[in-house]
């Protein structure tokens, strides 16, 4: 009777990379509105029909769209390259690419783990510093916006690897943590 009125859909490739265990609620919930494309960015503003500027206010150098403000910004760009750097890897450099990649973004499962913590708070916090310059114009450096994603995701991660059951010789996720940042 539930499947009448409201019929199952189609699973998307990224579902496992936007509710994955062990995420935090409300940088699933923006990833997945970013994933369906669904981010009321300048772009989507100005196609309807909204007098806004287009400039992304992160840079000032170019239109915002979500490829641009979650990659292709400057200001982005130093955020992820933070992280991405220390963890030694290349994501993709387009969004679609990147949350295929993020199925299977390393081989070790606590590395696999804080990788998609990391874009989804990558995610979140790219986007609340935007509305901040938008709304109230106060501005944060982007070592400001690394400093507090490395906090969400320490605190995150301590209660993980709390409740994880280990091996002999195995380290925690918080252990892997601390070993790259």
């Amino acid at each position: 009777t539930w499947r009448t009125p409201f019929p199952s859909t189609v699973e998307v490739f990224w579902h496992e990379v936007v509710w994955f265990s062990g995420r935090i609620p409300k940088h699933a919930f923006l990833s997945w509105v970013a994933a369906r494309d669904r981010m009321v960015t300048r772009d989507k503003l100005i196609s309807w029909g909204l007098a806004v500027p287009a400039t992304c206010v992160l840079c000032v150098g170019h239109n915002e769209n979500r490829q641009h403000l979650f990659f292709d910004c400057d200001f982005s760009k130093q955020v992820w390259s933070f992280f991405t750097s220390r963890l030694q890897l290349v994501p993709p450099i387009l969004f679609e690419d990147g949350l295929r990649w993020l199925k299977n973004p390393a081989r070790e499962k606590n590395v696999k783990l804080i990788v998609r913590l990391l874009h989804q708070a990558c995610l979140y916090l790219i986007w609340k510093e935007r509305n901040s310059r938008v709304h109230t114009a106060v501005a944060r450096p982007p070592e400001a916006i690394i400093a507090e994603i490395k906090q969400i995701i320490r605190l995150r991660l301590d209660p993980l690897a709390r409740a994880q059951t280990l091996a002999h010789g195995e380290d925690s996720v918080l252990a892997v943590w601390f070993s790259i940042f």
